[in-house]
């Protein structure tokens, strides 16, 4: 082989190497720029992930604050509804105060009639100076059972005999109170002006006077009547004479109560047949006791056993006390019925009439 040929294939070798020297620079050029890529996928997938944990908490963070914005919500909404519910009660509490305002007015208006009425019922109603001239040994107990009532008591003196009325109208409160001043005028008619004196007789005339004015006979629904118990001292006869009208009286002789009953039909009602009124007549004995009274006493509950209180137990009662004076009676009484009702409401109006002979 010549020199040139081997100038030559030396050439080609260094031309070789030259190109195998460029070929691996440039496989690490690109195993360099493949690290590099790596370490940038690399980051880039770190990234990636940092990315996804801050969606995701970036998510919750969302998912909280709806949670918040639906509990907000529903709070406002209850808000609303509790604003609207107060709204009703406040419009509904201004109606009621001005309904309440206008029932107040109207019952000051009804309260101040009848504190006016009870001015007129105590006005028609004996003095107690009038009681102590026909009656001088007497005692009463009146309790209505409201500011006016049914029960009402009357005296009256005509020539030489005195009388006295105990009487309970149907009813109590304004309906009783107008059937005591029907009463009253009645008698004021039949004993004062036209000088009737008999007791039955007195009932008899009474009670067809009420059953015309109530119009009884044709309206039948109607039966408020009246228990009337009158009782006349004639002092020139020397008697006492009772007519009784639906209610029993105690007679008191030498300290022993016997109870008379009255007959048994009332003043006025046409549903009782075949009425008829009598008289009870008795010698007038110095230190004789009457009493009359109407059922609102006999009625009345309390007790141990909260039961009425009974005809036995008012005559036990006063039974008791006659060994004491007289006048000492009213405060006895009192006193026994307060203690009987104790914490009881009053059931109805309570008119008792003590009278000792003297």
């Amino acid at each position: 082989m010549n020199i040139a040929a081997l100038q030559k294939k030396v050439k080609e070798l260094e031309a070789l190497i030259t190109e195998k020297d460029r070929q691996i620079k440039e496989l690490k050029e690109s195993e360099t720029a493949l690290a590099d890529a790596n370490v940038r996928i690399a980051e880039l997938f770190m990234n990636l992930e940092d990315a996804q944990e801050s969606i995701i908490d970036q998510k919750y963070e969302i998912q909280i604050q709806n949670e918040e914005l639906s509990e907000n919500l529903e709070e406002l909404t209850l808000i609303n509804e509790q604003l609207s519910i107060a709204q009703t009660l406040n419009e509904n509490l201004h109606k009621h105060k001005l309904q309440s305002d206008i029932i107040k007015r109207a019952h000051e208006k009804v309260l101040s009639s009848i504190h006016y009425a009870q001015n007129i019922q105590k006005s028609i109603f004996p003095s107690s100076k009038t009681l102590r001239d026909n009656f001088p040994s007497y005692f009463k107990v009146f309790y209505p059972k409201d500011l006016v009532g049914g029960d009402f008591y009357w005296t009256a003196k005509v020539n030489n005999k005195k009388i006295l009325v105990v009487a309970d109208c149907t009813g109590h409160g304004v309906p009783g109170a107008f059937m005591t001043l029907i009463a009253i005028t009645l008698l004021e008619r039949f004993v004062c002006v036209q000088k009737i004196t008999d007791p039955k007789e007195i009932n008899r005339n009474i009670d067809k006077a009420i059953i015309k004015l109530l119009k009884q006979e044709t309206e039948k629904s109607n039966r408020d009547s009246i228990d009337l118990t009158i009782l006349v001292e004639d002092d020139k006869e020397n008697t006492i004479t009772i007519s009784s009208a639906k209610r029993p009286y105690l007679k008191v002789s030498n300290n022993e109560i016997t109870q008379i009953k009255g007959d048994r039909n009332p003043i006025g009602d046409t549903t009782v047949a075949m009425k008829k009124f009598t008289n009870h007549i008795y010698n007038k004995e110095i230190g004789d006791r009457y009493y009359l009274f109407s059922d609102g006493i006999t009625d009345q509950f309390g007790g141990p056993q909260d039961k009425k209180l009974g005809s036995k137990n008012l005559i036990k009662f006063l039974t008791s006390i006659q060994e004491k004076p007289f006048f000492q009676q009213q405060s006895d009484l009192e006193e026994f019925l307060n203690k009987w009702m104790k914490n009881q409401q009053q059931i109805d109006d309570i008119v008792f009439f003590g009278l000792e002979l003297s």
